[in-house]
């Protein structure tokens, strides 16, 4: 059954045929977003089991105006040979199943009991209902030896290929599940499927066990390589929106700040000492003793909220609030929302399904934190049931799996069941724009599903514990989550549990018993333990080549000056990648850009762009952020837990990937690519490499103000010779969503090598760009030469080192 209209719509800004005046300009809306896809070829085929041989419309994560270039439909199992034979359908099947839901049955018996994961509330007298039918579903894939599985979103395993692996899908505080399937054969699988579900590869077969589903409904997608794979996903559930500007710098946070004094002071302290911030985070607690998630201030700690925003933005910080989906019976928020019927049977916990519902929470948020400046939101727990966070023994994947099911399930439709982060988002979304057109949304946010990218959602990945381990792992962790079409996701830098018994019993303020199973950090003394201040730093250096870069964390407060004082490696090293951050936001900002315009990956593993070099498909803790090619230290060379001494040793290895160069982003120094470098690599310096014939803008020191964005006057361009290569410099307004409308600048900035020519194209009319251009070479043999020119908005041209155009 083949479609009339093409299975790739054109962007929004593509269907524009006409030039519109804007402000006296003519804007050319449609000029690049018409290039954007061109030379790609996607194929993208959806295929559904249904015993009744009908189409279904597609769940929440499906764009609902995406139309595949063709659908396939089974009324009975059959086998399907699909990306010329690469996989092949085997057989599916589908067991009926009733779906219940528990309701209040008389009285409630409510009990809230204080856990590490906030305070939760039981109701001891529910009563299953049922609420309709539907099936437990199987189906299976036949694949090659030699292909690698990517994606299924994030885990704690740290796994970077899911053969002969078992996975379990489902919503829990450090797991977010993706129904995404990546083979490095370049195609994907993407199941319209909002249940719960176990992934299992064994024996060159993939079989995933769906929960409870109307009909077996997945999208097949064909790409000529792994990005287009990526660029299908994109087209299947929404482009990734912008965020603010502020976003890309640097975020403070901690559990917690407990007044408006203090937050005024930590604001005080990154001025006076000079470094970049542009986010202060409320943790929880921002409302009343006893009132969880009460969306209302404590005024004795918070006297005027607007007072602190004020004083915030006035020196260039946003504010970030942490907001919970489970409110405290009685409070008044609790109580609003029980009398319009839009709580679950917990009595705690609001249904983000309901649109109704989701437009009461938003009111709730409005009424005080938006309404008293705030620009972003910390959704916090959207799981939103956590029942294997307690005891001090950690349970058997299948056990956690079976536990949360019957938790999930208890209050939701299991149908629905890993989409409430989802839905939640979407709330928040939907009704800030109704609410402020003109400000983007933030939404820091614990869990979620495929198209949450469309709701100005960041994903991270939970309350993680500080162990060298860890570390490793959540790159890949971190790189699973790019590869299922999420561009948006970071961590707490320095992981969220620093210390581990003692420090629970700090923090806690408890004398007896065992600490609970993920309060497991290697480093009792945090930063009095010269081996935590090493991983910090480690993991800073690989965080300011995330996406968001944000610190974080319990029982060891994270602001840079708690690791020593000016003249401290530790202390010195931070601020330097802080201050790196900000110098390269005019090329982070770019990249944003391009991930909502062509649907691309700021952070990617070796295969997407080296897919024929072994070595480098094989790297689990390398990987690329836009043109740099990032290399954390994941072990320690100066301490061990409790200030233990080690041998002193610099050595880290590196693999160069590819066949053209590379450079150390820190001494210029050129290197051949396709090679293992043992590199000297102190706590100063992270290993950091950057592609020949990359384009490079950067701002120069001191311009940190991201809050206040302003239109760019100066720009500086690295360009990395040895190769050809080009670049398309962005900006805007900085927030709101003119880039929607065309309301922005683009230059495309080229470089040929033979003649070590820089090309710029025409300015986009109707906004400002850079008048004033400096240009830095960089050349293999480790020589740099600089150029400065003024640019007028028409295209021009000019050589290194002395020739002119």
């Amino acid at each position: 059954m083949k479609y009339g209209v093409s299975y790739y719509p054109e962007h929004k800004e593509a269907q524009e045929q006409k030039e519109i005046p804007r402000n006296g300009f003519l804007i050319a809306v449609r000029r690049e977003s018409a290039e954007a896809d061109r030379g790609c070829k996607l194929k993208i085929t959806r295929i559904i089991g249904s015993p009744e041989g009908v189409i279904r419309d597609p769940g929440y994560i499906i764009e609902r105006s995406f139309q595949p270039d063709e659908i396939i439909i089974q009324k009975k199992s059959e086998v399907i040979r699909l990306g010329n034979g690469s996989c092949i359908q085997q057989e599916w099947s589908l067991s009926p199943k009733d779906i219940y839901r528990y309701d209040m049955a008389g009285e409630a018996s409510v009990i809230t009991q204080k856990t590490v994961d906030g305070e939760r509330t039981f109701v001891e007298n529910a009563k299953e209902q049922l609420i309709g039918r539907a099936y437990e579903g199987s189906i299976s894939f036949q694949i090659s030896e030699e292909q690698r599985i990517m994606g299924l979103g994030q885990h704690e395993e740290g796994i970077t290929n899911y053969r002969g692996c078992v996975q379990h899908l489902y919503q829990n505080n450090m797991q977010i599940p993706m129904p995404v399937i990546i083979s490095s054969r370049n195609y994907g699988i993407l199941l319209d499927a909002e249940c719960l579900m176990v992934y299992e590869e064994k024996n060159n077969r993939i079989t995933v066990t769906l929960d409870a589903v109307v009909q077996i409904d997945y999208y097949f997608i064909e790409g000529e390589n792994l990005k287009e794979v990526i660029k299908g996903i994109r087209k299947l559930t929404g482009k990734a929106a912008m965020l603010p500007l502020w976003a890309y710098g640097y975020i403070q946070s901690r559990e917690r700040y407990k007044t408006q004094e203090e937050m005024i002071r930590i604001a005080k302290e990154f001025e006076k000492r000079d470094i970049p911030i542009s986010c202060l985070v409320l943790d929880w607690m921002s409302w009343e003793e006893g009132k969880w998630g009460n969306k209302r201030f404590c005024k004795s700690r918070f006297p005027d909220i607007k007072a602190l925003t004020e004083y915030l933005h006035d020196k260039g910080i946003a504010f970030m609030v942490s907001v919970w989906p489970n409110i405290n019976k009685g409070c008044e928020d609790n109580l609003e929302m029980l009398a319009a019927g839009k709580m679950y049977a917990n009595l705690s916990t609001y249904d983000a399904f309901d649109e109704a519902g989701r437009a009461l929470y938003w009111k709730q948020c409005e009424r005080e934190i938006y309404a008293g400046g705030a620009d972003a939101w910390w959704c916090d727990s959207t799981e939103p049931f956590t029942p294997d966070w307690n005891g001090s023994e950690k349970k058997s994947p299948e056990e956690r799996y079976e536990l949360a099911k019957e938790s999930l399930t208890k209050y939701m439709d299991a149908r629905e069941a890993n989409a409430y982060a989802l839905l939640h988002a979407k709330g928040i979304h939907d009704n800030q724009r109704k609410a402020d057109p003109e400000t983007r949304v933030v939404n820091l946010t614990r869990s979620g599903y495929p198209s949450i990218q469309k709701y100005g959602a960041v994903l991270w990945s939970g309350d993680i514990m500080a162990t060298w381990d860890v570390f490793r792992k959540q790159i890949a962790e971190g790189l699973s989550m790019s590869s299922s079409g999420i561009p948006y996701w970071t961590l707490d830098i320095g992981a969220f549990f620093t210390g581990n018994l003692q420090a629970w019993r700090r923090q806690s303020d408890v004398r007896e018993g065992t600490q609970p199973w993920f309060w497991n950090g290697d480093f009792e003394e945090g930063t009095a333990d010269k081996g935590y201040c090493e991983l910090y730093v480690r993991w800073l250096q690989y965080g300011t080549f995330l996406p968001m870069m944000r610190s974080h964390g319990t029982d060891t407060k994270r602001e840079p000056w708690n690791f020593e004082e000016t003249g401290s490696k530790y202390y010195d090293t931070i601020v330097k990648y802080i201050r790196l951050r900000y110098r390269l936001v005019p090329y982070l900002y770019s990249l944003a850009y391009q991930v909502y315009r062509s649907d691309a990956m700021m952070m990617r593993s070796l295969i997407f762009d080296y897919h024929e070099d072994e070595q480098a498909v094989e790297q689990e803790t390398e990987y690329l952020f836009g043109d740099f090619l990032v290399c954390p230290v994941t072990a320690p060379m100066e301490y061990a837990p409790g200030n233990r001494l080690l041998p002193e040793n610099y050595s880290w290895e590196v693999y160069l990937p590819g066949s053209g160069g590379w450079f150390d982003y820190e001494t210029k120094e050129f290197w051949e690519g396709a090679q293992l470098l043992t590199v000297q690599a102190p706590i100063e310096k992270m290993p950091l490499y950057i592609r020949s014939g990359s384009l490079i803008p950067v701002a120069e020191e001191g311009n940190s103000d991201l809050y206040h964005p302003r239109n760019v006057q100066e720009i500086t361009v690295e360009i990395y010779g040895g190769r050809d290569g080009a670049f398309a410099y962005y900006q805007d307004a900085g927030n709101g969503y003119g880039y929607q409308k065309g309301e922005y600048q683009l230059i495309e900035i080229s470089w040929q090598d033979d003649i070590k020519c820089v090309k710029l194209s025409d300015a986009l009319a109707g906004f400002d760009y850079p008048k004033r251009w400096n240009m830095i070479y960089f050349d293999v043999q480790g020589r740099s030469s600089r150029r400065q020119m003024v640019y007028a908005g028409k295209g021009m041209k000019f050589f290194f080192p002395d020739r002119t155009a």
